[in-house]
């Protein structure tokens, strides 16, 4: 039976939707420990927040810097991009921002439980079983096609959103396999969520 706990309709599917999810991720999480019990332990953990970071010249991140400083350039700009795209999703649709405090519980929980969730199943369930099995590069492009691809019918939807999930979902796999945790990776989706939740959210009360 679905719950229903409110008169948002997009409220009472999220609900649902992130118990559904953590279910998965349960799973997800079972599996990734049986596969690689080693490596799973090295991972699932916050990790090293200033460990130092491999040069990737294409996001900007240079040799000798590390994840302290490369996560919250990442984070901002990242966050940037992502809020101009959900702006230019609600430019139009005449939204009422006063309905935004009423949701910011819900919008802050869900963004919580869905980024750990996709982190967990797209990066831990994919950097820590194949470590030392593929070169770090493979694994991040891997992660980035496999988190990107259903994008292309979720939010950001589209080939572009699909593009921009892919490029997310490269880089945070690279903070996992360096910093041998998930702390960034979590970080940075979860501020995304909120951003894109909280749309989505403005969008849904404005049809009820």
């Amino acid at each position: 039976m679905l719950l229903s706990v409110t008169r948002n309709p997009y409220v009472n599917f999220q609900i649902n939707y992130q118990l559904s999810l953590l279910a998965i991720t349960l799973l997800s999480l079972t599996t990734t420990y049986l596969l690689n019990r080693k490596a799973f332990t090295i991972f699932f953990k916050p990790g090293d927040l200033r460990a130092p970071s491999e040069e990737m010249k294409l996001f900007g991140i240079k040799a000798g810097d590390n994840w302290l400083k490369t996560g919250c350039s990442l984070a901002l700009v990242i966050s940037l991009a992502t809020g101009a795209f959900m702006l230019f999703q609600l430019k139009n649709a005449d939204v009422e921002y006063r309905q935004l405090p009423g949701g910011i519980g819900w919008i802050l929980l869900f963004a919580l439980t869905n980024s750990f969730a996709e982190e967990m199943i797209y990066r831990m369930g994919i950097v820590s079983p194949l470590t030392d099995l593929l070169s770090p590069l493979t694994i991040f492009v891997i992660s980035a096609v496999l988190f990107g691809l259903p994008h292309i019918a979720g939010m950001p939807s589209g080939i572009m959103g699909a593009v921009m999930a892919g490029i997310l979902g490269l880089v945070l796999a690279k903070s996992v396999y360096e910093t041998r945790g998930f702390f960034w990776a979590w970080t940075i989706h979860f501020i995304q969520d909120v951003i894109i939740i909280g749309a989505l959210f403005l969008l849904s009360a404005k049809a009820i």
